[in-house]
């Protein structure tokens, strides 16, 4: 007879006040929204097209565009951000080569002339006998009372007044293919022949300021303007690319699916929504009573991922620890020899992020503290050994006295993720720093070894590194979370990218268990999600097991629930380690 699948909602008040002591809590996570409204699909009214590396101009929420028909006629739209309208711009003065915002004016470059515009009716104010060399597009921006104008690797310098031409510009950078208006008397210089870089460049110094990497379409760049200081529009009609990135730790996010911790120190993007499903298959070798198993759930809430609309196997008893560990123990009814079942145990609405920790540089190591709060955190082992010669010369090595926490973490991410990646034998950490290579586990244990040995908490990650067009998952990967003062349990992540980077990662893990050692209390002999509870573990050769965890991405047909009951709700606290029945 099938058995039912409840569902409810759990309430973990008591498990949540608990494991906020251990930095367990879950944070409060607030959208960051985009402040323009950017259509899902764009298209121009006619069958024009835009060039490759003509750029837009931005205005007062409009965007403006030089256009292109089949018969290549040239035209200039008005695109209204906040209510999607276009409007035709009239214009007779021949192709434009170049255009930028100045002063609550528009400066329009063609062939002959230089134009100044109103922006609000395009009537020319003003115009100036300035050539362009060529009938090809060149960015032109307008700085204190300079005009200034993209010339291969180097910008030509015209004063506004007078048209008098000053000393050209040489760029820091080769192959500069934009330029745009940035603040404070500073231009953007782009390249997507350097990995898609931008370089905050000094018009006053002559010095570049800043610099980054912009995470998008190499020729969505030629479509990109600065709004604020942090905030930067790309709205391309070529690669369909469309949207807001904000900077944050000097890294560029794009706004869709963004949110930040309320504090600003964490920011989580690029979410991935999908159903999962674990299915329990077992076989019976042998006339097999009643039996009970341990199945561990993924972690609900944590930095980078979220679980939502769960429904559990029933019969079955839910238990959470004080680190938000979670086991199912499944009651299955007796199975006669060669009888099979597939049970469906769980499912939940998963969401998975990529994390971006901001860490400060003032974070000083408390020992003593750490020592109280995360004992078992900080602990020696065997797969450790925090005194073995080979550890703390490695340890002296890198550390040379540093004490900032974000430094020791800087450096360890730095070698570890410099051990080439090779399928171990779970050597302890001195061994693998000693072969240098290993697998995942043992990158995790010189992480350990390196960070708890100088009083900084560290604990193990269960968990699957999801291939996203994979359908089934399978539990096989491991890192390491350490705890830092003010911020929680951070991940050190070095087989992933951006790999050297302490509490960064840009791939989205599926979390199921933090354990101060390899050992799960509730699983033993191995990497395994699935297993007889002790007391019947001498029942294992009598059954053969597998559990499937099915992964369906948000928006793929689905039959899911269609012989389901309506799921009841119960609000019933779990406390930290107690057990909770499933009905």
């Amino acid at each position: 007879m099938k058995q039912w699948i409840l569902g409810f909602f759990l309430m973990v008040m008591g498990g949540s006040l608990s494991a906020k002591e251990k930095g367990e809590f879950v944070s409060d996570w607030v959208p960051v929204p985009s402040n323009l409204s950017i259509p899902f699909e764009f298209s121009f009214p006619g069958s024009e097209t835009v060039e490759l590396f003509e750029s837009f101009l931005y205005f007062q929420i409009h965007l403006f565009f030089q256009t292109k028909n089949k018969d290549k006629q040239l035209s200039i739209y008005q695109y209204n951000l906040n209510t999607a309208k276009f409007q035709t711009i009239p214009w007779n003065k021949g192709k434009v080569l170049g255009w930028t915002e100045c002063k609550g004016m528009f400066l329009v470059q063609t062939k002959l002339k230089l134009y100044g515009v109103n922006p609000n009716t395009w009537e020319i104010k003003k115009d100036w006998d300035l050539r362009s060399q060529s009938s090809n597009w060149k960015d032109i921006v307008c700085s204190d009372g300079d005009l200034f104008r993209l010339d291969k690797d180097e910008l030509e310098v015209f004063d506004l007044e007078t048209l008098e031409e000053k000393p050209k510009i040489p760029l820091p950078m080769k192959s500069v293919q934009r330029i745009v208006k940035g603040f404070e008397n500073e231009i953007l210089l782009i390249s997507s022949f350097s990995g898609n870089t931008i370089k905050s460049f000094s018009l006053l110094d002559k010095q570049t300021t800043k610099e980054w990497k912009f995470p998008t379409n190499h020729r969505a760049l030629f479509k990109m303007t600065q709004l604020t200081p942090d905030r930067f529009l790309v709205f391309d009609p070529i690669t369909k690319i469309y949207g807001e990135w904000i900077l944050f730790d000097g890294q560029l996010f794009p706004t869709s699916g963004l949110s930040k911790r309320s504090d600003g120190k964490a920011i989580r993007f690029s979410p991935i929504e999908s159903t999962i499903h674990f299915q329990l298959e077992l076989t019976a070798t042998s006339d097999l009573p009643e039996t009970n198993y341990h199945v561990i759930l993924p972690k609900k809430d944590t930095y980078a991922q979220e679980l939502r609309e769960e429904t559990f196997y029933s019969p079955s008893v839910l238990s959470l620890d004080e680190t938000g560990n979670r086991t199912l123990t499944v009651t299955i009814p007796s199975l006669k020899e060669g009888e099979t079942k597939s049970i469906p145990v769980y499912s939940g609405k998963l969401t998975r992020y990529k994390i971006h920790w901001k860490l400060e540089s003032d974070i000083s190591v408390k020992r003593e503290e750490s020592e109280s709060k995360f004992p078992n955190e900080l602990r020696d082992d065997w797969f450790l050994k925090l005194e073995d010669p080979i550890v703390v010369g490695k340890r002296e090595e890198l550390f040379q006295g540093k004490s900032s926490v974000k430094e020791l973490l800087l450096e360890t991410a730095k070698y570890v993720s410099s051990i080439p990646y090779k399928s171990g034998k779970f050597e302890a950490a001195p061994k693998v720093i000693e072969k240098n290579n290993g697998g995942c586990t043992e990158h995790s244990y010189v992480t350990m070894s390196l960070l708890r040995g100088v009083g900084i908490p560290a604990r193990l990650v269960w968990n699957y590194l999801p291939t996203e067009a994979s359908s089934e998952m399978s539990f096989n990967h491991k890192y390491v979370e350490v705890w830092v003062e003010g911020y929680g349990w951070i991940p050190m992540e070095p087989l992933a990218p951006p790999r050297s980077k302490p509490g960064v990662t840009h791939v989205r893990h599926l979390v199921f268990s933090v354990l101060p050692t390899p050992v799960h209390p509730k699983i033993s002999g191995g990497d395994r999600l699935v297993q007889l509870t002790k007391e019947q573990l001498s029942l294992g050769k009598k059954v053969k097991m597998k559990l499937n965890i099915l992964k369906k991405e948000k928006g793929e047909s689905s039959d899911e629930g269609e012989d389901l009951p309506s799921i009841p709700k119960n609000n019933r606290s779990i406390l930290t380690g107690e057990e909770m029945v499933v009905p």
